[in-house]
């Protein structure tokens, strides 16, 4: 297969590799890698009881796009690297922390 730029993301997973807090007050994101897999886990905080519990998950690639797959659907996952900006489809942009 020819390599072409619409084949291949503008980033590597590694470089998001991290803990990112959004600037939009949702859920706190950690990426992490597992073995050969980057997984993606959002941590939600329970208003009442202040107890954490993450949702963990697989971050796949379509061709030059990487994404998440959350109750059926996809949230496509993206990064500024000049900015270090991540942004997460219907999340909005998050900040490293």
């Amino acid at each position: 297969m020819k390599r072409i730029k619409e084949n291949y993301p503008s980033f590597n997973l590694f470089s998001i590799v991290g803990t990112w807090e959004s600037v939009n007050l949702n859920p706190t994101v950690i990426i992490y890698r597992n073995d050969k897999d980057y997984l993606l886990s959002i941590i939600y905080v329970s208003e009442t009881t202040k107890q954490a519990s993450p949702a963990t998950y697989e971050i796949q690639q379509d061709g030059s796009q990487y994404f998440i797959i959350v109750a059926s659907k996809r949230l496509y996952v993206d990064y500024d690297s000049e900015k270090d900006v991540l942004s997460i489809a219907s999340l909005g942009d998050y900040l490293r922390n």
